[in-house]
C-alpha cells in the first residue's frame, strides 16, 4: 500500500492530488478561502481540471457553492473530513492495528515490541516497502509462542497490503538497538 499518498493512490490522477490538497488545508488553515493559483500548485493540476473537480466535490459537499473562478471555502464540519484526514495520515491506525491484533495473538505479551519501516515512517509507496517488528519475548514464552509471532506477521501483512518481517531480540537493549532512533514501541497491557 502506499502510505505516502494514500489518496492520490485510491484516486488516481487529478481527484487524488486535488484530495490530498484540500485534507492538507483542511488540517492547517481550514477556515481560510483557499484561492485557486495555490489550490492549482499545490495540486499540481491546471485550472480547466480543477474546476472540473471542484465541482463534483461541490456537488458532495465538502466545500461551500461557488462561482467558476472563485476562492475555494471548505465545509470545515462535513462528516467527510474526518475520514479523509485519517487516510492521509494512517501511523496511528497502524500502531493500533498492531497493539490490538498483538494483544489477541501473543500471550503471554511480549517484554518489548517496536515498529520500525518504511510503513510506519509514512514512505512506503510499494506493496514490497515494509513495516519490520522487533519483538522480545516474554521470559515465560512456550516453545509455541514464536508461531503467534508468525500468525501476526502474516495477518498484518494481508491487512496492510505490504510486507510485514519480524526481528526477534534477546533483550530490551538489543531490541532498542536494533530498531534504532525511528523505532516507534508499541505498549501492550
Amino acid at each position: 500500500m502506499n502510505f505516502q499518498t494514500p489518496l492520490s493512490a485510491l484516486f488516481p490522477g487529478t481527484s487524488g492530488r486535488l484530495l490530498t490538497a484540500l485534507v492538507g488545508h483542511h488540517i492547517a488553515q481550514a477556515d481560510r478561502a483557499l484561492p485557486l493559483e495555490e489550490l492549482s500548485r499545490n495540486a499540481a493540476v491546471t485550472s480547466t481540471q480543477l474546476e472540473a473537480a471542484l465541482f463534483r466535490l461541490g456537488l458532495l459537499g465538502l466545500i461551500a457553492p461557488r462561482r467558476k473562478g472563485e476562492a475555494v471555502h471548505l465545509v470545515t464540519g462535513h462528516i467527510a473530513w474526518g475520514a479523509l484526514r485519517q487516510l492521509v495520515d494512517l501511523r496511528d491506525a497502524v500502531i493500533d492495528m498492531v497493539r490490538r491484533e498483538a494483544q489477541a495473538r501473543l500471550r503471554p505479551a511480549p517484554l518489548y515490541l517496536a515498529l520500525t519501516g518504511a510503513v510506519i515512517e509514512g514512505t512506503a509507496t510499494h506493496p514490497a516497502d515494509l513495516l519490520e517488528l522487533i519483538v522480545v519475548p516474554p521470559p515465560t514464552a512456550q516453545p509455541d509462542w514464536h508461531d503467534g509471532v508468525a500468525a501476526l506477521v502474516s495477518h498484518l501483512s494481508r491487512a496492510l497490503g505490504n510486507v510485514v518481517v519480524h526481528r526477534t531480540a534477546q533483550d530490551t537493549d538489543e531490541a532498542a538497538a536494533r530498531g534504532g532512533a525511528n523505532a516507534v514501541r508499541v505498549s501492550l497491557p
